[in-house]
């Protein structure tokens, strides 16, 4: 009986269904107890396999592929901490609803709970943050558990890919020894039938109760993180209400344009406001990242307020009631566009329009924080068909504040749980799935970058522009009442000292150091035209940066 033999068909039987159903990217990280499972995903003649040393970066480097491709990605690494190292990228996967297939290798039950070594309780370790969880026995000899394994391996990628995407963990026990006596000469190839995904609609006297609300009245239609869908911009005009598109909304930057997306600066006048005040809210994707745009949606209790969310899950804010419509956000816009609907509210749409375009134009007139000033420049250089990562904090709030734009770019960022861990990872993921024709970029802050420093191990390899917004530290916190605390520096704002371009450089990632916009838009210049990954450091004065963005905010204020 060859143990090994037996562990590596059962791991190989696993994938045959996972790929049957449409896998085809696995990202495993190196050790022993998981050697089935890493020869069976290197032997599978239908899977592209990718070695990511340290797993958390790994489980975010596997999240951006999924990000990028819209496909479940497979995830393989060995017993003990290293699966507890994915659970970063398993709350943010839950959080944005991101189909990950988690395979992790465990010791079989006899050195369970005896103080063998690498042995931890990994059942059910990531609780409620994902879909579905699987214990499945050690390997044993036995045509109809193969059969079921193949089956399993769909069930997976139908748990992970549904309505409610999300990841799915399958912990597997393996028996030593590890290693067949022989490989398999040759692996036949697995029929791939791809799983199709139900689309929810309304009834068709829901959908006209919700269009005779809709119709010739006073609404906002809000586009956050995750939206991407274009025929919210179409219903918007149809309808004759705004569209207030979230920069990771993917509906900000499109050559078609007609989204709003100056609220941030004149929806802080308490008169725009009031005489804004909406007669109904229509929500598609997450939460938007600004916060004045929030303030402005809690001051809509009056109003009826719908959520789109074909998973039906639940949205609160204070002083409201927010009913969620378990639909799609395309079928939902093209059944409300298929209806023959009354003319819209004269002069609203207008109104909106009007205050946006004179937002912008005094945004030009005005002095930039020089992280302001990157963003716009940078937008405006991309070219067609390129891709966009925003990491958090205040990255992704100079983005929100100060970019729009009228280009076919795609935008991601990990707004689900909103952490700066993991985000070159993710960007390094995102990348590599990349087949637009034009270029990818990602803006992080310093300290995310210092978090996730590991991950140039996996972006090094791709063609990519990666700038490095180095405000000393969490500058975050300057805007938040922490910033009064004598322990302030040490504790909040944690500036680190490390000269980031030597850390690039002993990862072979070429940088270069700016200060001022000359320098910036020369060296932005060259990273367009260059091949790789290329790093641009841009070094801020804080204090000075932060009194133009309070400048520019106070334009507004009554």
């Amino acid at each position: 009986m060859d143990q090994g033999r037996c562990n590596l068909d059962w791991c190989l039987a696993l994938l045959d269904g996972l790929v049957g159903a449409g896998v085809e990217q696995v990202v495993l990280s190196p050790g022993s107890r998981n050697t089935p499972l890493t020869l069976a995903a290197v032997l599978h003649p239908q899977l592209q396999y990718h070695v990511a040393v340290d797993e958390r970066g790994g489980g975010y480097f596997a999240l951006g592929m999924a990000m990028a491709s819209g496909k479940p990605v497979a995830l393989i690494c060995t017993s003990g901490t290293a699966v507890a190292n994915w659970f970063p990228a398993v709350v943010e996967a839950k959080q944005q609803q991101i189909p990950l297939i988690l395979l992790s290798a465990d010791r079989p039950w006899e050195l369970q709970q005896c103080m063998a070594n690498q042995t931890i309780d990994q059942i059910k370790l990531f609780g409620s943050h994902v879909r579905a969880f699987h214990q499945l026995p050690a390997a044993g000899f036995s045509p109809a558990a193969l059969h079921r394994l193949r089956m399993l391996g769909r069930q997976l990628v139908r748990e992970s890919a549904g309505v409610a995407a999300g990841p799915v963990h399958a912990n597997i026990s393996l028996r030593e020894p590890l290693t067949p006596k022989f490989l398999p000469q040759s692996l036949s190839a697995v029929e791939v039938k791809t799983l199709t995904k139900a689309q929810p609609a309304l009834s068709q006297d829901e959908l006209q109760g919700l269009a005779a609300t809709l119709a010739g009245s006073k609404g906002v239609i809000i586009c956050g993180p995750g939206a991407a869908c274009a025929d919210a911009l179409h219903l918007g005009e149809v309808l004759g209400c705004p569209v207030l598109a979230d920069p990771l909304s993917g509906l900000r930057f499109v050559s078609s344009g007609g989204a709003i997306s100056r609220y941030d600066l004149f929806l802080r006048s308490k008169t725009n406001a009031v005489q804004l005040r909406a007669e109904w809210v229509l929500h598609f994707g997450g939460t938007p990242v600004s916060k004045t745009l929030q303030q402005y949606l809690d001051e809509q209790g009056h109003a009826p307020y719908w959520w789109v969310d074909a998973s039906g899950r639940s949205m609160d804010r204070p002083g409201m009631v927010i009913e969620t419509l378990p639909v799609s956000a395309q079928h939902l816009c093209r059944q409300l566009l298929s209806r023959k609907l009354p003319p819209p509210a004269p002069d609203w749409l207008k109104a909106w329009r009007a205050l946006n375009q004179q937002a912008e134009t005094r945004l030009q007139q005005l002095d930039l924080p020089l992280e302001a000033l990157v963003v716009r420049h940078a937008l405006e250089e991309l070219p067609e068909q390129s891709l966009l990562f925003s990491g958090n904090s205040m990255s992704v709030r100079f983005l929100d504040a100060y970019s729009t734009g009228n280009k076919d770019i795609a935008v991601h960022g990990n707004r689900g749980a909103s952490g700066i861990d993991g985000n070159l990872s993710t960007l390094a993921g995102i990348a590599s799935m990349w087949r637009g024709e034009g270029k990818v970029l990602g803006i992080v802050g310093d300290l995310a970058f210092f978090h996730d420093l590991n991950a140039l191990a996996l972006a090094r390899h791709q063609d990519m522009i990666l700038l490095l917004l180095n405000n000393q530290g969490g500058g975050i916190f300057d805007f938040l009442p922490q910033r009064a605390l004598p322990e302030y520096d040490a504790c909040w704002r944690t500036p680190v000292a490390l000269d980031y371009g030597q850390a690039s450089a002993a990862f072979g990632v070429t940088s270069v150091q700016v200060r001022d916009m000359n320098a910036f838009a020369q060296a932005f210049s060259r990273a367009i035209r260059g091949k790789g990954m290329q790093l641009i450091e841009i070094v801020i004065d804080s204090a000075h940066s932060n009194a133009l963005h309070q400048n520019v905010a106070a334009q507004w204020a009554d």
